[in-house]
């Protein structure tokens, strides 16, 4: 009999505690995935009473959807700070999970769960349940035409600019050389285009030596060119013979062989070294 009694006043009073125990959430519409959600239990009992053991535990999801972040312990109340971490596909009511607590005395206490409605992050339209995944789109070949453009107007600029350059040098520059470079450069054009004239040659050399003394030089004043052009000492004895091999062939009564191609373009080579050391 006595057994009987304990265990009816016992189921009597758990009935009553779980009555007693209430719960309410201070936003319980409207979460999405990441919101923060506050429940606050009403307990028959002060927290100081509840073995701390059978809270529930922290860092760690419970149920499908809430995450518990801290539990906050109030005199008759308990603060579970939870965290949404999952949603379902669409928008429906969810609960909180429900626990069971024990008292220093033994007495159990179950938190009820209460209801919440959290949303989708799909779209609301009404294949958001049957979204199809695309595959990799195929790169588009590339256009290469403005590149090709590009590089065909500065192909062209450099063609031009280097035949300005080339036209500059073979037939505007020589104008402003020395004299035996531009005897030189005559004697080499001769020799490009097949003309190994001997007398044009000869002429040319004539013209070098008269602008490097600055008067007209013949065999016979021919001192005129060491005074004026003392760097072409050195090559005296064969500029001699040019002059002397010059006036025989053009002004003897007898006209002799004059100089060879190659012999006069050696000899104005040779007199460009020394103007270029000059």
């Amino acid at each position: 009999m006595r057994r009987l009694i304990f265990v009816i006043s016992f189921i009597f009073s758990s009935q009553l505690m779980a009555e007693e125990v209430t719960i309410t959430l201070d936003r319980s519409w409207g979460l999405l995935i990441g919101d923060e959600v506050v429940a606050s239990v009403n307990l028959p009992v002060n927290t100081s009473e509840i073995d701390q053991d059978s809270l529930p535990q922290l860092g760690k999801r419970h149920g499908p959807w809430l995450y518990l972040q801290e539990v906050v312990a109030d005199g008759e109340q308990l603060q579970l700070y939870y965290q949404l971490v999952n949603v379902p596909a669409e928008t429906r009511q969810l609960a909180t999970p429900t626990y069971t607590l024990r008292t220093m005395a033994g007495e159990l206490i179950t938190i009820p769960s209460t209801s919440f409605s959290a949303g989708s992050f799909l779209n609301t339209t009404d294949d958001a349940t049957t979204v199809t995944l695309r595959g990799d789109h195929q790169l588009l070949a590339a256009d290469f035409t403005p590149l090709q453009k590009q590089l065909f107007y500065a192909t062209l600029v450099a063609l031009l600019t280097a035949l300005i350059w080339f036209i500059w040098h073979i037939g505007l520059r020589p104008g402003k050389r020395l004299p035996f470079a531009k005897a030189v450069f005559s004697m080499n054009k001769l020799r490009w285009f097949g003309h190994k004239d001997v007398d044009s040659a000869t002429r040319v050399m004539h013209h070098a030596f008269n602008e490097s003394a600055g008067t007209v030089v013949i065999y016979s004043q021919i001192q005129q060119l060491w005074d004026s052009c003392p760097w072409l000492v050195d090559l005296q004895p064969e500029i001699t013979r040019f002059y002397q091999q010059s006036a025989s062939h053009y002004f003897a009564r007898n006209s002799q062989q004059s100089a060879d191609f190659d012999s006069l373009i050696k000899l104005a080579r040779a007199c460009r070294a020394r103007e270029k050391m000059a």
